[in-house]
């Protein structure tokens, strides 16, 4: 009694060879802004909100440095208008030259006097180094600060990187350009750093992406092709069988099921490569194929293409 099957015929195809790695989505730009004066959090952004550079973020409120710069800018002002005085009497001939050169050398030093104290009131403030998003604060308005501790994230979300690590067993195989795949979509590999950790034994890598509906934090499959071959002789996984310790196939020969020894090659999820035994043209039993034996009778039901066994 002759077996229905469904078979694939053997034409060109290409396949490559990966191996599954685990990733985080990271925006590309992103840092935390750090305290670099004492005081107290007195105003925030709500995180969340998208800024433009140079907006304010966030301040520390520090009497002390407040007022430091308010009287450097009150001296600076007092100061200009004195020099600008001075040389009006100076063209006059109401005073001498070295008069105004000392009100010039006043001005200069309570110019030097308000940069300062600008820069210690610039310590106060945190401003978007981009434009971006106000990330999670690390702590709460009102809270009392010290320097170098952490006030908030920013990061731009418009550009993404998958970052994971990489076994030293796979660094012969990388080049920068890689090729990667992360949900469904190939890139390059952007960059990996040519050191491995002692520790894990591992090495980091890094991928830019574009996806809109990636959450930065998340894990993502990251399947890392090691190997790409094209026009050579692919089959469904599903195809082959052992007996024996032997790898074979059925292949369809004058309505019969001819039992193949065969050689595999790389594979590619349900798909692999068959480096002897096959030929361009064979036809191959793809379905099930443990159910049938040597010589017996069968009829084509179905000839599917290699891409659709893939989907099973």
């Amino acid at each position: 009694m002759e077996k229905t099957v469904e078979v694939v015929t053997i034409s060109p195809t290409s396949i490559k060879q990966t191996t599954r790695l685990l990733g985080t989505v990271r925006p590309k730009h992103a840092t935390v802004l750090m305290t670099k004066t004492s005081g107290t959090l007195d105003y925030m952004v709500p995180a969340g909100e998208s800024v433009k550079k140079g907006a304010l973020i966030a301040k520390i409120e520090n009497a002390d440095v407040e007022a430091s710069y308010k009287l450097s800018e009150s001296a600076e002002d007092i100061a200009k208008k004195q020099y600008e005085r001075t040389q009006t009497l100076f063209k006059s001939g109401h005073v001498s030259a070295k008069m105004l050169e000392d009100q010039k050398n006043t001005w200069i030093e309570a110019q030097k006097r308000l940069a300062a104290t600008r820069i210690d009131l610039d310590k106060t403030r945190f401003f978007a180094p981009f434009d971006g998003i106000v990330g999670v604060f690390k702590t709460h308005e009102g809270s009392q600060l010290e320097v170098g501790d952490a006030v908030v994230t920013f990061y731009d979300p418009s550009q993404l990187m998958v970052e994971f690590d990489i076994p030293d067993s796979l660094i012969e195989f990388l080049q920068n350009g890689q090729s990667v795949i992360i949900k469904d979509k190939l890139y390059p590999l952007t960059h990996f750093q040519r050191m491995i950790d002692e520790d894990t034994h591992m090495c980091p890598a890094y991928v830019d992406i574009a996806c809109e509906t990636c959450l930065i934090g998340t894990s993502v499959p990251v399947d890392l092709v090691l190997q790409n071959k094209n026009n050579t002789i692919v089959i469904p996984y599903g195809a082959t069988f052992i007996r024996e310790g032997k790898m074979y196939v059925y292949r369809v020969v004058d309505n019969k099921a001819n039992l193949t020894p065969i050689t595999l090659g790389i594979r590619e999820k349900e798909k692999v490569e068959v480096t002897e035994g096959l030929k361009m043209g064979d036809v191959v039993i793809c379905v099930q194929p443990q159910r049938l034996y040597p010589e017996c009778a069968v009829k084509v039901h179905q000839n599917q293409p290699i891409a659709n066994q893939n989907k099973k």
